[in-house]
């Protein structure tokens, strides 16, 4: 997000304009990507969190810390970029740490020296006293993640939890490290809740997210490790053509994420997973759980990511002789045998219960995309989770597109996440194919394997969007055109008016801005660093947001009850 003084990224008084301008145009929710705190990566994916439980401190609001000398300077957008691809367009996490960082010390020590802010440091004690072991775990983390220039804790010198403790409290500038990454937590756990009171008092709830995983370089795997497995790395099974990466078309999405020991875990009663449900009620209405599928189970290769490109010409057979017979495959078990669904459905249902009981009455969202066994939109319907509705991927035994107006209500409608490019892109992209095999079928000059081969894709391709035109309430011919007006206001309104509980559309739908967020299987270049090139005021004039509040008026969106 964008405002006026927000130091190069998104921070939470622009959220609270946004949450604002949702309150003022229909919008009844806003959903966020996960904001743990995150590593000193380049471009950090939020799904690779260094802890489960703190927030990411970037996106504190400076003018709002106390100690902060106001007026800071003006943070520079025209400055030669530290981190490339460069430009206002895009987060330069370099330069923004370095700003934010160097104001936010210069405030802690007036915070712990001067007399003002007395009242506020015994808030700070016994908001720390009542926090339990997380926190201390995590600063700790953090102090010697910065000491040793890396959160990959299996190459520092220290490698037992009890002896990283002593290091710190052993050392008088540690300790007031120590205290830094504490108050910085206090800090986020304060404006957070003036963001919730904001949203509450607008009519808007706010949905965070929880990554099915957390980083194997993180607070949690180094303190916790009985209760993770780290001779497997989660992931994704491949899906082929749908895949922009080679090692993901070939071999799946590996995350780098460690395994879960269920049994472990329940020993004390899912105590880490209850600590961090909690934390998402503290601060958000909702959430969704990413990649629920892995609660029944998961996709998981015996080597981790950086050994993706030793990997990625190997067959399975030399694969598995490299991990000693070991192969990707789906964990605990798979879905080959009645016996093993059965089971798998019954650890999932298990699970989830035991994650929903931690805090009751929140709204759950369960993003269920990918290679889906039908067991589990069922057991997920039953929980009242609500799992999702793509229109394109819906489609019935008769080559048929599934109706909004037979969607179960528990569900989420959607065209797009923050993995896929805007609709509006996909939708040029299929327009292109469709016309260039309409050229094909009468340019006598190509040789016949091209021409079939754009043949073929020209038919998928208006297949799709046939596909969505009936969904839209549009004949096939009205279809055949490029991205406009006509065919967001038709797509878009037969998503609002589908009977699904939840109906959302990504900003850059909304919006008309053709940015990708993410490309899986990628790492750093432009990946979770786009951002709005607007603030939420300079929104609210724009037609797009007017066309929002009516369409969301016009379908009964917003007069939904929360």
């Amino acid at each position: 997000m964008r405002r006026e003084g927000d130091a190069g990224i998104g921070d939470l008084m622009a959220l609270e304009e946004w949450v604002r301008w949702a309150g003022g145009h229909g919008v009844r929710f806003l959903q966020l990507l996960p904001v743990n705190a995150v590593g000193e990566d380049d471009a950090p994916s939020p799904y690779s969190a260094i802890s489960s439980v703190a927030l990411e401190p970037l996106y504190l609001s400076l003018e709002r810390v106390p100690g902060m000398e106001c007026p800071l300077p003006p943070y520079d957008d025209e400055l030669p970029p530290l981190q490339m691809p460069g430009g206002t367009h895009l987060v330069d996490y370099a330069r923004v740490r370095r700003y934010k960082r160097y104001y936010l010390r210069r405030a802690f020590e007036r915070f712990e020296r001067e007399v003002v802010f007395e009242d506020l440091r015994r808030e700070f004690a016994d908001w720390k006293a009542v926090q339990g072991s997380w926190l201390d775990d995590y600063a700790t983390f953090r102090v010697l993640s910065l000491a040793y220039g890396s959160p990959a804790w299996w190459l520092w010198p220290v490698q037992e939890p009890e002896a990283a403790r002593s290091c710190v409290r052993s050392s008088e500038s540690a300790r007031a490290r120590h205290r830094y990454c504490c108050w910085l937590q206090w800090l986020c756990a304060r404006e957070w809740a003036m963001v919730r009171r904001v949203a509450d008092e607008c009519g808007v709830l706010l949905m965070g997210d929880v990554p099915i995983g957390i980083s194997v370089a993180s607070s949690d795997v180094f303190f916790e490790r009985h209760l993770f497995d780290m001779n497997w790395s989660g992931g994704a099974p491949a899906e082929g053509n749908f895949a922009e990466d080679p090692f993901t078309a070939k071999w799946g999405q590996n995350w780098g994420i460690p395994l879960y020991r269920w049994d472990v875990m329940e020993k004390d009663g899912f105590a880490w997973w209850n600590r961090r449900i909690r934390r998402m009620a503290d601060i958000f209405g909702m959430y969704r759980i990413d990649h629920v599928l892995g609660f029944y189970r998961i996709y998981a290769f015996p080597w981790m990511p950086d050994r993706n490109p030793e990997f990625l010409p190997l067959t399975a057979d030399e694969a598995a002789a490299r991990c000693g017979g070991r192969r990707p495959g789906f964990r605990p078990r798979p879905d080959n045998t009645p016996e093993e669904r059965r089971a798998n459905l019954m650890q999932g249902d298990y699970l989830l219960r035991r994650l929903l009981a931690a805090a009751p009455g929140m709204r759950v969202i369960g993003e269920d995309l990918g290679c889906v066994p039908d067991y589990v939109r069922p057991d997920l319907s039953r929980l009242r989770i609500a799992g999702f509705k793509i229109p394109h991927w819906e489609i019935d035994s008769q080559q048929r597109i599934v109706k909004g107006s037979v969607y179960n209500p528990c569900s989420f409608a959607t065209y797009a996440t923050h993995d896929f490019p805007p609709i509006s892109y996909d939708w040029n992209e299929w327009y292109e194919h469709v016309q260039a095999g309409k050229a094909a079928a009468t340019d006598s000059v190509l040789a016949p394997n091209l021409r079939r081969e754009l043949l073929r894709v020209g038919r998928d391709c208006a297949r799709v969007m046939a596909w969505l035109g009936d969904y839209a309430g549009l004949s096939a011919e009205q279809s055949m055109v490029p991205w406009g007006p006509e065919i967001k206001e038709a797509l878009f309104r037969a998503l609002l008016e589908s009977r699904s509980a939840y109906a959302a559309l990504m900003w850059t739908e909304l919006f008309d801005v053709p940015v990708r967020l993410n490309l899986p299987g990628t790492e750093g270049g432009t990946n979770w660093r786009p951002r709005m090139p607007f603030t939420a005021a300079q929104a609210a004039d724009m037609p797009q947001s007017e066309w929002i509040a009516e369409l969301s008026c016009a379908t009964g969106r917003s007069s939904q009850p929360l």
